[in-house]
């Protein structure tokens, strides 16, 4: 009994340090960003240059990135994340492809978001994807998104996007 007793507050240090690490983490996320890279509108296209802003706000364990991607005259599309931590797990969405809003999840490891995207089933079959948001150095971070081409089914980067923060 007494070691059960002991246990629980142990534990609730534990869950707390969890909760201040992601905290943390999203912090270091906030503000606001420019960046420029490449994104492939489909797996199966050629990569476009693209120019991106974002502004981005953690709250607690939360956090809402928003921008807007532009590929000269190709395109000017808005992006968008907004997701949640509880405790190393996340999940959430993404807005910035014209399947519509996708669901996300995953976990963190390191200064790493590691990602699943599932977009939502639009007669073609569900799409899943991955994106990775890392930040290793202050005042950076880079989004990466990879697919699985539709006919030969190897990896293809769809989104490679070098941040810096404003």
């Amino acid at each position: 009994m007494t070691k059960a007793l002991l246990a629980i507050p142990l534990a609730l240090m534990s869950l707390s340090a969890a909760v201040v690490a992601e905290t943390d983490f999203l912090q270091s996320l906030s503000g606001s960003w420019r960046g420029s890279g490449q994104v492939r509108l489909r797996p199966d296209t050629a990569p476009v240059p693209v120019v991106c802003t974002l502004q981005s706000l953690s709250k607690g364990t939360s956090l809402n990135l928003d921008g807007t991607c532009r590929a000269k005259i190709v395109f000017s599309r808005r992006i968008g994340v907004d997701l949640r931590a509880d405790g190393k797990h996340y999940s959430g969405t993404y807005v910035g492809s014209r399947r519509g809003t996708a669901s996300l999840a995953g976990s963190r490891s390191g200064d790493t978001l590691n990602l699943r995207i599932n977009w939502p089933d639009r007669g073609s079959g569900a799409r899943v994807a991955t994106m990775q948001v890392a930040s290793r150095t202050a005042g950076k971070m880079r989004i990466v998104t990879v697919e699985r081409h539709p006919q030969t089914g190897s990896s293809i980067v769809t989104a490679d996007i070098a941040f810096s923060r404003n």
